[in-house]
């Protein structure tokens, strides 16, 4: 796979939760990372926290997001931006998926 062109055939859908959440390493190089999560209604991201910098857009859906401690909800068009550290997680009240660009790069994701 060449380093800048990323087709949607070639990229592997990861189950995070059975059933409920999956997501594809979109796009990455450099210090970026691109990462689309797909939620089935009820899906849940749970509360974590990471070192990475990172920018939320929903593509579609609805979700509740808390981010060290104020809920909002994420509609379509909708973003969001997470400090390095801050506790942050969400549940879907609507299947959706949301479009998570981080920095530096998640290498937690990237299998060995």
């Amino acid at each position: 796979m060449s380093d800048v062109f990323f087709p949607d055939a070639g990229l592997e859908l990861e189950t995070i939760e059975a059933g409920k959440v999956s997501r594809k390493i979109r796009a990455r190089g450099g210090d970026l990372m691109m990462v689309e999560v797909f939620f089935k209604t009820g899906g849940v991201g749970s509360e974590h926290r990471h070192v990475h910098e990172q920018v939320t857009y929903c593509l579609s859906g609805e979700f509740v997001f808390t981010i060290e401690g104020e809920t909002v909800t994420l509609r379509p068009g909708d973003s969001l931006f997470f400090p390095s550290s801050a506790l942050h997680g969400t549940v879907c009240v609507s299947e959706g998926s949301l479009l998570d660009i981080f920095t530096p790069q998640r290498e937690d994701f990237l299998k060995n």
